[in-house]
C-alpha cells in the first residue's frame, strides 16, 4: 500500500454520511410523529374519520429528506382551511348556500355562509416548533 493509498479513509467518509443521512431520516421521522399526535389531539371529531386518516411519510431522495403529514379524505382541507367567507386565504364562496344531507345524524337540508377554519395541522406544527427544530439538529 502506497502512503497515498485514501481507499480507507473515502470508505470511513462514505459509511460516516451513510449513517448521518439515516440519523437525519430518523430525527425526521421522529418529528413528524410528534406533530401527528397533536394533530389528532387538536382535529375536530364527529366520527372520527378525519382524526384516524392523519398519517405521515418521510420521503428521501439522494439530496433530500422530506417529512409530509396530512389526510387523504377529500374534506380535510376544508375543514383545515375553513369555507365560504370563512376560508383563511379568502378565497371562499361570498354568498350563502343550501346543501342537503340524505341520512344521517345531520339529515335534512342546511343553509350555510361556510364553515370556520380548523387549523389542526398548523397548530400541532406550531406548538411544537421549537421541539421540532431540536429534533431535526439531533439535540433530543
Amino acid at each position: 500500500m502506497s502512503e497515498w493509498d485514501t481507499g480507507d479513509f473515502e470508505r470511513s467518509l462514505d459509511d460516516v454520511t451513510y449513517k448521518m443521512f439515516l440519523q437525519l431520516a430518523n430525527n425526521m421521522q421522529k418529528a413528524c410523529l410528534l406533530v401527528v399526535r397533536d394533530a389528532k389531539k387538536g382535529c375536530p371529531r364527529d366520527a372520527g374519520h378525519l382524526r384516524a386518516s392523519l398519517h405521515h411519510v418521510v420521503n428521501l431522495s439522494s439530496n433530500q429528506i422530506e417529512g409530509l403529514i396530512g389526510s387523504n379524505l377529500e374534506y380535510a382541507p376544508y375543514v383545515h382551511q375553513g369555507t365560504g367567507i370563512y376560508a383563511r386565504d379568502g378565497s371562499g364562496r361570498k354568498t350563502p348556500w343550501v346543501y342537503v344531507v340524505p341520512y344521517g345524524k345531520y339529515k335534512g337540508g342546511h343553509r350555510t355562509w361556510g364553515q370556520r377554519p380548523k387549523p389542526f395541522l398548523l397548530n400541532a406544527q406550531m406548538k411544537n416548533i421549537i421541539q421540532i427544530e431540536r429534533i431535526l439538529a439531533g439535540k433530543e
